[in-house]
């Protein structure tokens, strides 16, 4: 199986996966979005998946593509603040 890195970014409350827009249209297809929730957010070609059910989600729509994602923490450099991820844009259903 092959592997890829993704960065998870996290505040004091929670933490999202950033995963490129275009991997999920690859592994998913056009419709990726029902995949997940609006709990996660998106912002230009990256979408930040929520860490509890959309990312479980991820993990195993990857797996099922023959991808074993790899999580590494992100330095944000304020792990004690609340992450500007959470002013972003709710993720749009279709």
């Amino acid at each position: 199986m092959a592997t890829r890195t993704f960065p998870v970014y996290s505040d004091p409350g929670h933490a999202w996966i950033r995963v490129p827009i275009d991997y999920l249209v690859r592994i998913i297809g056009p419709n990726w979005r029902k995949a997940f929730t609006s709990f996660s957010y998106e912002r230009g070609s990256y979408v930040y998946l929520e860490e509890d059910e959309d990312a479980r989600r991820f993990i195993e729509l990857s797996c099922v593509a023959g991808i074993k994602p790899l999580l590494k923490p992100a330095s944000t450099g304020a792990a004690t603040k609340r992450s500007r991820i959470r002013n972003y844009a709710p993720l749009a259903p279709l």
